[in-house]
């Protein structure tokens, strides 16, 4: 039975304890918490489905056998191509957990194979904006590795395997006190994706919406920078973690299964669940803003993975707007990744107008929210075409679906 200790850095501070044991046996698993950690009464991350006992959480079968708050935590796509790449053998879901770098975890949880978390963890081991050319050459050569010149350090460094980004290349570094997340241009890409998230991105930002600063580093290949809103300077290069669960976990859900999709992944539910969890009112109406700002873009990679509640505070936040890119696909979506209202993914009016209390927003507030995204159509048109030259610029504005808005 494979066996990792989950460690925490507690909320607001540099303090990292062990909250308990995960032990993974063919895909079913079994987290118990720490006995110490019970006594203290600590806070958790996930009270609603993981609340703090003494009795173990067994047969848990989602994600290969690991808690959803936990999973958060553990390499995506990116990583687990990495991980599989140094392996001999196939690893399950603790091997991937456990190969995965803590300092570069979403979120305040991080893993071991001892019973207390070494002196330090998750405080050291992050790359300099300075060597931002090495991991892009890496990341374009990933079947060769670094190249010769690469030394030890920037090779432990610049191979991460879990942050925001999914199965895109991307990497944590220092810039200044900053800790920013660089995605460049993956080598497979057939148009320049960190231009057009960065169009994105910064267009939503220009209009209010909640975002990370980012900028776009035009070097060998693109490469977009976004600010790790998970991290907060901590004084001497340390870090404060800010506790982080992804949509994934509010609603539940597995991500390897596509069985129960359709009947999971909607915003009603996922509004709900941030309800459930006292996440405030004007961040619900955040998000129903962020749903039409989708449709307008044309973003229908608004999965559950790409929506989180961060824990500032002292309560459920939602997360500022991230991975938030047009289809590239030529035309706008006709659904998105995730149900809209009482019509599913239909994309109307009427759908988004259909659920609007649980966004706590009365009809008339949801119909001027709407309108007012709507109206940011030619703002966007014109935003691209500063940001944009073709083919991305062509493929922006045929995915954006204003029109939908108003149907």
């Amino acid at each position: 039975m494979a066996t990792a200790y989950i460690y925490m850095q507690l909320p607001d501070s540099l303090e990292v304890t062990t909250i308990g044991r995960l032990q993974v046996r063919s895909g079913v698993g079994e987290f118990v918490y720490s006995p110490a950690y019970v006594k203290t009464g600590g806070w958790v991350p996930d009270p609603v489905r993981y609340s703090l006992r003494p009795e173990p959480f067994s047969h848990i079968t989602k994600n290969r056998g690991v808690p959803g708050f936990i999973r958060d935590a553990a390499p995506d796509g990116w990583g687990e191509r990495l991980a599989n790449r140094e392996s001999d053998t196939p690893l399950d879901a603790i091997g991937f957990l456990l190969k995965s770098p803590n300092h570069d975890r979403t979120g305040n949880l991080m893993a071991g194979t001892s019973r207390t978390p070494p002196a330090g963890i998750g405080q050291a081991g992050l790359g300099n904006i300075a060597q931002l050319d090495e991991f892009i050459a890496f990341a374009d050569g990933i079947q060769n590795g670094f190249p010769r010149s690469a030394d030890k350090a920037t090779k432990a460094a610049l191979q991460q395997r879990s942050s925001l980004g999914g199965a895109r290349p991307k990497c944590t570094l220092l810039h200044g006190e900053r800790l920013i997340l660089a995605k460049p241009r993956d080598r497979h890409d057939t148009c320049d994706i960190p231009s057009l998230e960065y169009a994105c991105m910064s267009f939503a930002a220009a209009k209010g919406l909640a975002t990370p600063g980012v900028e776009l580093h035009r070097g060998r290949v693109s490469t977009l920078l976004v600010d790790r809103f998970d991290r907060e300077p901590g004084g001497d290069g340390r870090f404060y973690r800010i506790p982080m669960l992804s949509g994934l976990t509010l609603l539940d859900s597995d991500w390897m299964s596509t069985t129960n999709r359709d009947k999971e992944w909607h915003y009603g539910y996922l509004v709900d669940e941030m309800a459930r969890r006292g996440v405030p009112v004007e961040d619900r109406q955040e998000l129903f803003k962020r749903i039409c700002f989708n449709i307008l873009v044309g973003n229908d990679d608004d999965h559950p993975k790409n929506v989180a509640v961060l824990f500032k505070d002292g309560r459920w936040r939602l997360s500022p707007l991230y991975d938030v890119v047009p289809t590239t696909e030529g035309a706008a979506p006709t659904r998105l990744a995730m149900a809209i209202g009482k019509h599913g993914h239909e994309l109307s009016r009427r759908n988004l107008l259909s659920q609007t209390e649980h966004y706590g927003l009365a009809q008339e507030q949801a119909i001027a929210v709407i309108d007012e995204v709507a109206g940011w159509a030619a703002d966007l048109a014109a935003h691209y075409r500063r940001h944009l030259q073709d083919p991305e610029l062509q493929l922006a504005l045929a995915a954006m679906g204003a029109d939908k808005l108003d149907a």
